[in-house]
């Protein structure tokens, strides 16, 4: 159990990370709420990719025993 709560730990601080990174990219002088949609819209898109990802590797995985 505490390895999932590490993992989950790990993926919030990533986040974090990357939306201070991509915040910084995006703020040019706007409308300050823009910039926070695109930040999170950016950061949602990688992590969702990133479980994409490991979904297709455990499959891989699973077919892999049979």
């Amino acid at each position: 159990m505490s390895k999932y709560i590490s993992i989950f730990f790990l993926s919030v601080m990533v986040s974090v990370l990357l939306f201070f990174i991509f915040g910084s990219m995006y703020m040019g002088g706007g409308n300050p709420s823009e910039e926070a949609v695109y930040t999170i819209g950016t950061i949602i898109v990688l992590l969702l990719s990133l479980i994409i990802s490991q979904l297709y590797y455990l499959i891989d995985l699973i077919k892999k025993k049979r």
